[in-house]
């Protein structure tokens, strides 16, 4: 009764399923008896047909199992139409390994000529000694509209055995319409095992485009990502010695590099007295191919996008020095959308001119590379780009610099900017002096 306890919650995921008639042939092990059924009903003011087979098989080693298929078409009083078919096969073989598969798909079609179709697979398996293995894929497409349509796909699996469990999804869209196209995709994982467990999810969004983050959800999610980084090495005293060619001002003294400015500092390196916060997604918005600052339109995508290349390119080619006055800006991580972990972190400063250098560090492999960037007086836009690439390009306000946490743009391409956050990340215990 375990066993199918099990495989009834894995299917009962996936009820809509397809391609019965492939399904169906699984039954070829072996077959005796049947029963079927077609029947015609009115649903309320729509009117629907369905028909549903079933056939036990059993096996020549001694398994026994059922196989059944089913379709179903029902019209709404709205002239709207859904159509389902499906299959699933079930059994427990002589070895006493219980599994199950179920395959199928619906389709809704409004009387607009509107669409949408989802098909799906799962299945499950249960052996003798209480181990487990299950999954599910499937897919959704549809149509609405003005050309506007979506698409979408996911996979997943989960694994149960003597010392823990284990389980992780992929789920991937693309959505088009007169606006543009965006494209996103999220990844999860879990594992337990005998000494504790571990999840973690990661999503990521493509295309143009802001988006409104509280700064309460960023706040909460700044303190996980500052546990997350706490133990990097970078920018620490004894870091710099061991990477020589990494950003400093000469005369910072130990820890200065994490300080965070306020406004007023800025103001001493001769930018107004009135801050300009850019808060993507809330005061400043993308829409149509534009960018509007306080509902009004100040430049399309790719204009915006050129002013801070322009800013990173006149940063770039600035003739500096380290022993110049240079105010600290902090340390930041960099996260996209919920994530709680971040693997590049920034290290800013400014200088009365308001050239912007600094360090980028990859914790994933350990490297450094300069920074280099402007921040424009009157604007208050800061952009950057790191070692000698053109892109991507880094943009935030510069006053927004001078908080805990902040959004943040980052422009691949003129066609291509997506949102992310900074998180300020706290000087490490003996850095604070």
């Amino acid at each position: 009764m375990k066993k199918w306890t099990v495989l009834a919650f894995v299917l009962g995921v996936s009820m809509f399923v397809y391609d019965s008639e492939t399904q169906g042939g699984r039954g070829r092990v072996g077959v005796g008896g049947g029963a079927s059924g077609a029947a015609v009903h009115t649903y309320g003011a729509g009117t629907g047909t369905a028909s549903h087979t079933t056939t036990p098989i059993v096996g020549a080693g001694g398994g026994t199992g059922q196989a059944s298929k089913g379709s179903a078409s029902y019209t709404t009083k709205g002239g709207a139409t859904v159509d389902y078919r499906g299959a699933t096969v079930g059994g427990t073989t002589g070895g006493g390994t219980s599994g199950a598969k179920h395959v199928g798909g619906v389709q809704v079609t409004g009387a607009g000529g509107n669409s949408a179709t989802h098909v799906g697979t799962s299945g499950a398996a249960v052996g003798p000694g209480g181990n487990a293995v299950a999954g599910k894929s499937g897919a959704t497409v549809g149509t609405g509209p003005g050309g506007n349509s979506f698409a979408t796909k996911y996979q997943g699996g989960v694994a149960v055995g003597p010392q823990g469990a284990v389980a992780g999804s992929t789920r991937v869209g693309a959505a088009s319409g007169p606006g543009g196209v965006a494209v996103g995709g999220t990844h999860a994982g879990a594992a337990v095992g005998p000494y504790g467990a571990v999840a973690g999810r990661s999503t990521v969004v493509d295309g143009h485009g802001t988006y409104y983050h509280s700064t309460t959800a960023m706040r909460t999610q700044g303190d996980f990502v500052r546990q997350g980084v706490a133990g990097y090495p970078c920018y620490r005293s004894g870091w710099y010695g061991r990477n020589p060619g990494a950003w400093y001002a000469a005369g910072w003294t130990a820890g200065a590099v994490w300080r965070a400015p306020v406004w007023p500092a800025c103001v001493g390196y001769g930018y107004p007295v009135q801050p300009v916060y850019y808060n993507y997604g809330e005061n400043v918005v993308y829409q149509d191919n534009s960018v509007y600052v306080d509902g009004t339109k100040i430049a399309s995508t790719q204009e915006y996008v050129q002013q801070a290349s322009t800013l990173t390119d006149a940063g770039f080619a600035a003739k500096v020095s380290k022993d110049e006055e240079w105010l600290p800006l902090g340390v930041f991580a960099m996260v996209q959308g919920e994530e709680t972990r971040s693997n590049y972190i920034f290290q800013l400063s400014i200088n009365k001119q308001g050239v912007i250098r600094g360090n980028y560090y990859d914790a994933v492999t350990d490297t450094t590379a300069l920074v280099y960037g402007s921040a424009d007086k009157k604007t208050q836009r800061a952009a950057w780009t790191v070692g000698e690439r053109k892109t991507p390009v880094y943009e935030v306000g510069l006053a927004n610099l001078t908080k805990d946490v902040t959004t943040m743009l980052v422009h691949y391409s003129p066609e291509r900017s997506q949102q992310f956050s900074l998180v300020r990340v706290e000087a490490p215990p003996d850095e604070k002096k």
